[in-house]
């Protein structure tokens, strides 16, 4: 009895550390502190395999989400350091202060909050201040910082300033609006330092202007490389440093469960999207939009099979794909089929999907990763 055709993600660790050393190459990121961004399961990668590859190569501070996270991370490697990018629910502030994590200040209320806890637990809060320097999303704003100061210098003995950010909203394509935040970050920083507050780590610069060689940013001492260690660069207008080398870490493999032969002017799935002008030999691939590939690939996409491109032919239906295999030699039941990632000379990038799907490589990363098994390579 045949075993039916499976789809599966693999994850290259290999390449994970190669992408790690590449980041740490750069200019921009040379003697600096760096905070991995492993949170959301690592962009999809596995929250532990990569937590445990990155500190069998000497990445111990990582940037995370969920207590989840942190209860995960600090059972495999009880020494890292952990910061809690958006805050966590007041629910489980005590937790966070009892475990040592470092928990970001999102605003003045969120800073009170904090303060309380601490006072009532009687030990000291780590905080890394969130400074929105002009992306409006979390973060204190301008207005709020001397409030702030007056804080933490009347209550050092339950605050702990350990860090000062922000993020850049646009990083990889808008050098000017760039500069005006990084302006805006390095005031507010200086205005901490003269009033006597010196933050251990300070850090706004994630993997867009770290890959970006237009930005000159030498004030912070840390930074927080994210989607680049997975082997993306997001700056997808702008390839920045032309040197470094970047491998995505995901192959998305299935095989052919299915060939048929259809005839010209017969239609292929759902909705009559897709006519076919000869006669063709399609390969059904179980593999569909439960699997993380997105619908909007319907008739646009492509797939990789003897290392040649298969176009995508009618509608992504929820667990099977259709692609045209007719030009290809050798396909049959069970050949190996490359929905992302390389094959013998070609290659499908996280990249290429998120264009034509109209999205960016992060969320076609976080959807494979919800949706297949992984294996570790």
């Amino acid at each position: 009895m045949k075993v039916m055709p499976d789809t599966s993600l693999y994850i290259n660790l290999r390449d994970l550390k190669k992408n790690i050393d590449a980041v740490k190459s750069l200019k921009s990121v040379k003697n600096k502190t760096v905070i991995a961004v492993i949170k959301s399961d690592a962009y999809g990668h596995g929250l532990i395999p990569v937590a445990k590859t990155l500190s069998d190569n000497g990445i111990n501070f990582f940037g995370i989400i969920y207590m989840e996270e942190a209860a995960a991370i600090l059972k495999n490697i009880p020494k890292a350091k952990l910061l809690l990018l958006r805050g966590v629910a007041e629910s489980d502030i005590t937790e966070a202060i009892n475990l040592n994590l470092s928990i970001s200040a999102i605003s003045l209320e969120y800073l009170h909050i904090l303060l309380s806890k601490a006072k009532m637990l009687k030990k000291s809060v780590n905080i890394h201040i969130k400074f929105d320097s002009g992306m409006n999303r979390l973060g204190l704003s301008g207005d709020e910082i001397k409030s702030a100061i007056n804080i933490i210098r009347k209550n050092k003995d339950f605050i702990n300033t350990e860090g000062f950010f922000s993020h850049l909203s646009s990083a990889g394509n808008d050098t000017e609006y760039t500069n005006f935040q990084l302006a805006n970050y390095k005031k507010t920083l200086s205005l901490f330092h003269s009033e006597g507050i010196k933050p251990l780590y300070a850090h706004i610069s994630a993997s867009s202007s770290l890959l970006n060689d237009k930005i000159d940013e030498d004030y912070s001492n840390a930074v927080r490389p994210g989607i680049s260690i997975y082997g993306i660069n997001p700056n997808i207008n702008y390839t920045g440093y032309s040197h470094i080398n970047l491998n995505p870490l995901m192959t998305v493999e299935s095989s052919v469960m299915q060939i048929k032969k259809v005839k010209k002017g017969a239609f292929i799935s759902y909705n009559n999207t897709y006519r076919a002008n000869n006669d063709m030999i399609i390969a059904i691939v179980p593999a569909g939009y439960d699997n993380g590939i997105p619908r909007l690939l319907s008739n646009k996409g492509r797939f990789l099979i003897n290392d040649k491109f298969a176009k995508i032919t009618g509608i992504v239906t929820m667990n099977t794909t259709m692609i045209d295999v007719t030009k290809i030699e050798g396909v049959k039941p069970g050949s190996r089929v490359i929905i992302a990632g390389k094959d013998a000379s070609n290659e499908i990038t996280p990249q290429e999907i998120a264009q034509l799907a109209q999205t960016i490589p992060y969320e076609i990363c976080l959807n494979f990763g919800k949706s297949n098994k992984k294996i570790y390579r």
